[in-house]
């Protein structure tokens, strides 16, 4: 999931939030409201919980044609990858590192 968040706010970042949005679904949505729904989305994972919406605004937001949506300070959980990381041929694990979390994938077998 961090790595859905990350590319999210990323898109969201550089003002290319649509293209996160499903191909398939590019034909039948409103546009507007699919950047509603990810700015909300965004909302709700801000890393201070204090600053995230109550379900409350969230439905309020989500149903509201008039609702001026705040911008989204970055997510709780951001993954970057180190750039060595998969230059190396090695069989160490892939480590991603961020706000003093660390995540640690290993291939399968």
């Amino acid at each position: 999931m961090s790595l859905i968040c990350s590319q999210a706010w990323d898109l969201w970042m550089k003002d290319e939030g649509l293209d996160l949005m499903e191909q398939t679904l590019s034909g039948n949505c409103k546009r507007d409201e699919y950047l509603k729904c990810l700015n909300v989305g965004l909302l709700c994972v801000q890393e201070d919980p204090w600053d995230r919406p109550t379900m409350l605004n969230v439905v309020f937001m989500l149903g509201s044609e008039t609702a001026t949506l705040p911008s989204p300070k970055p997510p709780a959980f951001v993954v970057r990858r180190c750039p060595s990381s998969r230059a190396s041929s090695s069989t160490k694990p892939e480590t991603f590192s961020h706000n003093e979390l660390t995540v640690t994938l290993q291939d399968g077998r």
